[in-house]
């Protein structure tokens, strides 16, 4: 490896760990303060262009004598004048980044059609799109992403023309490229994906979490051509490569986004991109169940540097990966022992659960991980998330309307999921003739309703959208394409729009029906009454009922009355998922898809409530995702694993499950063979997701009391790392809960 490359691996490592926490995006704060009332009158699609302008040509083009890949933004700690100006946007609802520049983030764009089409290109297919248009209304919006794209272009030139005095001159050259003409080779098709990436994630959206693509299969015919014809070599092709991988890291803050706020985090609001994940997709398999693996998979996956938070690599698996493909394997599950930032997604359960949902084979070929554990069909698709986008619009009939839709979309009922079940066997108490199916049906009657009102009430907020597609653009409509062949935006125009259908706590919630049907069906040791009693005096007075609420063997166990709950409940709630799913999509092109998942919710909602039938106390975090609660797995990984195969195959598309190992356990080669081939055992027998941290736990107690003998501990949250020692106590000790 090249000093060169040597200087930008030490130079991102240090950001991650050494960077101020107060550090913030300077030149992006002072310029959007200067923007104030830029074009205030003007249509929401003019503002945008005008104000992305504006920063992109005021913006500083910093390079290093070291870079391969050009892109960087200026973080620094603002002076007592700056953070006066800082606290004045944050407020202000004139600021660009509340009134015109809308974020683009947990999305994909079409990068294909990027590295197809290069700026130029699209330059000269959103003017054909134009020329097309009658409407004033698309044609307002197709002149506004064509002046990013100019915006674009100039600031592409500008790198260039910086390059070349600094005698950098291949990159220059590259640059050049990349501004003025269609990729044509391997370094220009990546340095422009760059480029837009880091436009996004330190310009554009707070909170991006973007997802870059299937580059191994996106990149590979320009790879293939400059290897055959000699203008590259395999070396130099990883030099660029982990470069790239630098480079995600440099624009990254301190600290962590779920459970961090500005005491202890650099927050989105001083950097956008500050505990954002991007996510880079590998593997997988054709529309024909061929595997997808290249050359630039395994070169992707051996560029991985354990030390970075980003990209988090996804690597989809599809059964028999890991023999058709075996030194691949070796070196992703050697990077998943070191706690790299990569996760496994079961390429064959996620095709499965899309087929049953209704989508034919073509609408999720090229399907894309985003958020932190989210499906999504392809770059075809968008996102209606939690708040709706319809403000911006201008498209509501009235007020009420707009109230009513408002606060419309929730991941999860108020209270959570365990919260429905809490309030079911209270109605029961008085019920002698009670059964746990009862329970069941009870709990998913609760679920269709709540499922069937969040389908009509997005359906409802995507036609509003679609009353005027035009009157707003965001960064996401310049690089998708039915964007640019409507003149519409793509949260109105995708082809497939769809709401997630989140199933948090799920363990606790299946665990809660395990005991519940042990103590006072099964057994016949409690009443639902004494059993309520002693969860809403969090036991204190009950000794003996929580001895036996904690003995009953739990999801994560193996065990087989325990299992027998996981596969119902989680069968029940694919059923229900399955039947919403499709009830708009025929005419609108709208689905549900339905997810295990809390991110660091369990801890949020389990602070604030009481205890639970399981045995939990009040206070305690809640299960995470799929992953069974915290000292659950009283049987070894093996049994936690045959526990979660439990869970249909064909019912969930995202349910992450945190691995937390002892790296003794799995020690030299002997150990690594053994990590691969249990993991590879889970994955081909229907598990659906994993992701490693492998940490000795002695290592993270000794990190809370000397934080600074171990700035180099990285941990798995929930679809994105954390730097160990940046993350808060709360989510320090629920790691730590985790691998006991």
């Amino acid at each position: 490896m090249s000093e060169r490359v040597l200087r930008n691996i030490d130079e991102a490592a240090r950001a991650l760990t050494e960077k101020p926490m107060l550090a913030a995006d300077a030149e992006r704060i002072l310029i959007a303060h200067d923007l104030m009332d830029l074009d205030a009158d003007l249509p929401q699609p003019v503002r945008f262009a005008r104000a992305l302008t504006a920063i992109l040509d005021r913006v500083s083009v910093p390079l290093e004598e070291y870079d391969l890949i050009a892109g960087r933004s200026v973080q620094r700690l603002l002076s007592d004048e700056e953070e006066e100006k800082f606290r004045e946007i944050c407020r202000d609802k004139r600021s660009p980044y509340k009134s015109c520049i809308f974020s683009s983030g947990h999305c994909s764009y079409d990068w294909e059609m990027v590295v197809e089409y290069g700026i130029a290109g699209l330059i000269r297919k959103a003017r054909a799109s134009l020329d097309e248009k009658d409407d004033e209304g698309r044609k307002t919006f197709l002149r506004s992403i064509i002046e990013v794209y100019e915006a674009i272009t100039r600031y592409i030139l500008r790198y260039s023309d910086a390059a070349e005095k600094r005698g950098m001159t291949e990159l220059s050259s590259t640059l050049r490229k990349a501004a003025l003409e269609k990729p044509s080779d391997f370094r220009t098709a990546l340095q422009l994906c760059w480029i837009i990436t880091l436009i996004d994630c330190s310009y554009v959206s707070p909170n991006p979490t973007l997802t870059v693509g299937r580059l191994d299969k996106i990149l590979y015919p320009f790879y293939k051509a400059d290897i055959e014809s000699g203008r590259l070599t395999r070396d130099a092709a990883a030099e660029l490569i982990t470069d790239y991988y630098c480079k995600h890291n440099l624009n990254m803050g301190r600290g962590e986004h779920q459970i961090g706020d500005e005491t202890n985090s650099t927050t989105f609001a001083r950097i956008f991109n500050f505990d954002a994940p991007q996510y880079l997709l590998l593997g997988g398999t054709d529309i024909g169940g061929n595997y997808t693996v290249n050359e630039l998979t395994y070169l992707f996956a051996e560029c991985i540097r354990p030390e970075f938070k980003n990209p988090v690599v996804v690597f989809y698996y599809a059964p028999g990966m890991d023999k058709a493909y075996p030194d691949l394997w070796h070196t992703l599950t050697g990077k998943a022992l070191k706690s790299s930032s990569l996760m496994f997604y079961n390429d064959k359960n996620i095709k499965s659960t899309y087929r049953n949902l209704g989508l034919p084979e073509e609408a999720f070929a090229n399907y894309h991980h985003f958020g932190c554990n989210w499906p999504s069909p392809g770059s075809h698709s968008f996102w209606i998330n939690g708040s709706p986008s319809s403000k911006h619009y201008g498209a509501f009939d009235s007020k009420e309307e707009k109230d009513e839709l408002l606060h419309s979309f929730t991941r999860i009922p108020n209270q959570g999921w365990q919260d429905v079940f809490i309030k079911i066997l209270r109605s029961l108490c008085d019920d002698g003739e009670a059964t746990i199916d009862t329970v069941y049906e009870k709990y998913f009657a609760y679920m269709e309703d709540f499922i069937s009102n969040k389908t009509d009430r997005g359906v409802r907020e995507l036609r509003i959208r679609r009353r005027k597609p035009y009157a707003v653009c965001s960064f996401t409509d310049c690089f998708t394409e039915r964007p640019i062949e409507r003149g519409e935006c793509f949260t109105a125009c995708a082809e497939y729009l769809f709401a997630i259908m989140n199933f948090q706590m799920f363990g606790t919630v299946a665990d809660c029906f395990t005991v519940t049907d042990a103590l006072v069906f099964r057994d016949k040791e409690l009443t639902l009454g004494e059993l309520l009693s002693a969860v809403d005096a969090n036991f204190e007075g009950h000794r003996k009922t929580l001895a036996r609420c904690r003995k009953i063997p739990k999801y994560g166990s193996d065990d087989a009355f325990a299992n027998a709950h996981v596969r119902r409940l989680a069968e029940g709630m694919a059923r229900i998922s399955r039947k919403y799913a499709v009830k708009y999509l025929d005419s609108d092109g709208f689905l549900v898809v339905p997810c295990i998942q809390s991110d660091t919710w369990h801890l949020k909602y389990g602070i604030a409530y009481g205890a639970t039938p399981d045995g939990r106390l009040a206070g305690t975090p809640f299960s995470q995702n799929s992953r069974p609660a915290n000292g659950s797995c009283t049987n070894g990984m093996t049994a936690m694993f045959n526990s979660m195969l439990n869970i249909p195959s064909d019912g969930f598309l995202s349910g992450a499950l945190n691995l937390d190992i002892d790296p003794k356990q799995f020690e030299g080669e002997c150990g690594h063979a053994l990590f691969a081939a249990l993991l590879a055992v889970y994955l081909n027998r229907g598990g659906l997701h994993a992701q490693v941290t492998s940490v000795g736990i002695d290592d993270l107690l000794d990190a809370q009391v000397n934080p600074d003998r171990h700035k180099d501990l990285r941990v798995r949250i929930t679809g994105y790392s954390g730097i160990f020692v940046d993350i808060t106590k709360p989510l320090q000790d629920d790691i730590i809960e985790r691998m006991k």
